[in-house]
């Protein structure tokens, strides 16, 4: 299986190419609002890379957020139009899910944050299960003040929401490094290849980034609806 993955949920720009279960083609830039002007070449190039055309590809994952609101529509806007052309399928891939899969579990539990406005992240609790960290929650909004109580104990905090949280002076938390989870979006078309295969191509008329716009109020982690 050959899948196309692209990545625009923060200031890293990525595509990559995944095949037979390994990376066949990798194109990343972390610059702000590069992604509009840039995207389009840079799936080209990692099509080159790959030895690869539309034609060839068995799908497409996009990171669906959340995160940067233009980013994420530039993105998708971008799959579905290749999509669309190509009749070829799409999946969308949570771009928390896409971090945590990156790392080699450590811990029972970790939480993963992405950036929101100012005073808050978007945030979701993973749970390690036979080595590899799968998400029990739903994706929340939670302000910084809040974060502490609302991760119940849990500790270790990974992706780019946690910077936030460290500059807030949250030193009850141990954060990961961010080499252990750089942007990327060869993790996106990896869980892709696997959403394909096990559950089928998303509703392209339906499918829209998840900006998780509610704040988080006092549900607690435990209640909080999977998704």
């Amino acid at each position: 299986m050959r899948i196309l993955g692209i990545e625009t949920s923060t200031a890293t720009c990525a595509t990559a190419l995944w095949q037979q279960g390994h990376l066949n083609g990798e194109v990343r830039f972390k610059r702000k609002r590069i992604h509009a002007e840039s995207l389009a070449d840079m799936v080209s190039q990692v099509l080159a890379q790959g030895e690869a055309s539309f034609a060839e590809l068995d799908g497409i994952a996009v990171s669906i957020g959340p995160g940067s609101f233009t980013g994420l529509r530039i993105g998708l806007a971008m799959a579905k139009g290749i999509a669309f052309s190509h009749n070829i399928a799409v999946v969308g891939i949570h771009t928390p899910d896409a971090i945590a899969s990156m790392i080699v579990p450590d811990e029972a539990e970790m939480i993963v944050a992405m950036p929101s406005r100012k005073g808050e992240v978007y945030a979701a609790r993973y749970k390690n299960l036979d080595g590899a960290y799968h998400r029990d929650t739903a994706v929340e909004a939670v302000t910084v003040s809040e974060f502490s109580s609302w991760s119940q104990g849990v500790r270790l905090i990974a992706g780019p929401g946690m910077y936030a949280l460290m500059n807030a002076g949250l030193t009850d938390l141990s954060y990961l490094p961010e080499r252990f989870w750089e942007m990327s979006a060869a993790p996106v078309a990896r869980l892709g290849s696997r959403k394909l295969l096990a559950e089928g191509p998303d509703d392209l008329s339906a499918l829209e980034p998840d900006y998780v716009k509610a704040f988080h109020t006092t549900m607690s982690v435990g209640d909080a609806p999977g998704s």
